[in-house]
């Protein structure tokens, strides 16, 4: 716990682990004390350093320049000052222990924002090894129905994004319901009445027989912390489903998008998303529009979350988000 309120102190934390750590936080008054008692002994470095944002940190904090050179003159300087100080327990003076803990600081500022970027990039490797393994896992089911994909119906309580799960578990085609939650994603944290262990994706039958208050919370996670693409609308007004026939690059699940912007998910702090493509390869893009053709993963060429307009335009939702279907707009231009 006191590495991880040194990295709160330093700003070393993930927005998650900050988060977590704050809610502690409110609620310990022990927890609360050791953290002013650290912030309080490293105010004499932060001092030497030129620093004094410790309350409040940047997110990733870089080692300030000349941190090196400051860190070693701070040193030196404690250790001129005379053996008359004032002694602490152990036998080390009160300057002792200021220049142990300057080098301790100065170390962490060096350390932490490289361990917070390994940890980053632990959990968007794992994300993204989950993505691949339901990319197989939906290839399978395309190569089982016809070259499609599992099709978010019109209408009806299987017509949102999230059914997509339910339609794999079904065929046996989910190696556990695991698969289906990003490790860097709120639901991959544990809370107070379950664990990331006790997810549980419903099944098609869940669905169909569940009362109208059941529903929405089963649809609210249905699809995992993952985006699952709608359908689309042809030329003719109707709505139909993705296949493999679609091109290679094109986007069939992704990090779910931010609840409230719409814009990049919030399951890698707002930094950008993971993409599965039809192909089956995965990537992580910074971007919600994809550079080729222009196109926002997460809205439709209208600018609404619904189904594509035309084959290519891709719209990838959330897991409760329904296929809103307005083929009127097709005729919108003439």
């Amino acid at each position: 716990m006191r590495e991880q309120l040194l990295g709160y102190l330093l700003g070393a934390l993930e927005p998650t682990e900050r988060e977590v750590l704050e809610d502690r936080l409110g609620q310990d008054d022990q927890l609360r004390g050791e953290l002013a008692l650290m912030r309080t002994g490293l105010e004499p470095l932060a001092e030497a350093v030129g620093r004094h944002d410790l309350p409040a940190p940047p997110s990733y904090l870089p080692s300030p320049p000349g941190l090196a050179a400051r860190t070693c003159n701070f040193v030196a300087a404690r250790s001129l000052v005379p053996s008359g100080g004032l002694a602490a327990a152990g036998g080390w003076r009160l300057q002792d222990w200021l220049v142990a803990a300057g080098i301790g600081l100065a170390a962490a500022m060096l350390l932490f924002p490289g361990i917070s970027n390994s940890r980053f990039n632990a959990r968007l490797a794992g994300c993204q090894n989950n993505l691949r393994q339901l990319g197989f896992a939906l290839l399978n089911y395309s190569e089982l129905h016809g070259g499609f994909f599992p099709a978010v119906p019109e209408r009806g309580p299987l017509a949102v994004a999230g059914v997509y799960a339910a339609t794999l578990k079904d065929a046996g085609l989910l190696e556990t319901d695991s698969l289906v939650i990003c490790p860097s994603s709120e639901l991959a944290r544990p809370s107070e009445a379950a664990s990331p262990g006790d997810f549980r994706v419903p099944s098609v039958d869940d669905l169909l027989n569940a009362s109208e208050e059941q529903w929405v919370s089963l649809v609210s996670t249905a699809g995992g912390s993952f985006g699952y693409g709608l359908g689309y609308i042809d030329e003719d007004g109707r709505y139909h489903g993705h296949g493999k026939h679609s091109r290679g690059n094109f986007p069939l699940m992704a990090d779910a998008p931010h609840e409230e912007t719409g814009g990049p998910s919030a399951n890698h702090g707002s930094c950008g998303q993971n993409i599965l493509f039809v192909d089956g390869h995965v990537e992580f893009l910074r971007s919600c529009r994809l550079s080729l053709r222009d196109d926002h993963i997460y809205q439709n060429a209208m600018g609404y979350v619904g189904a594509g307009i035309g084959p290519d335009d891709a719209v990838i939702a959330r897991s409760p988000e329904r296929p809103r279907v307005f083929p009127n707009l097709l005729d919108a231009d003439e």
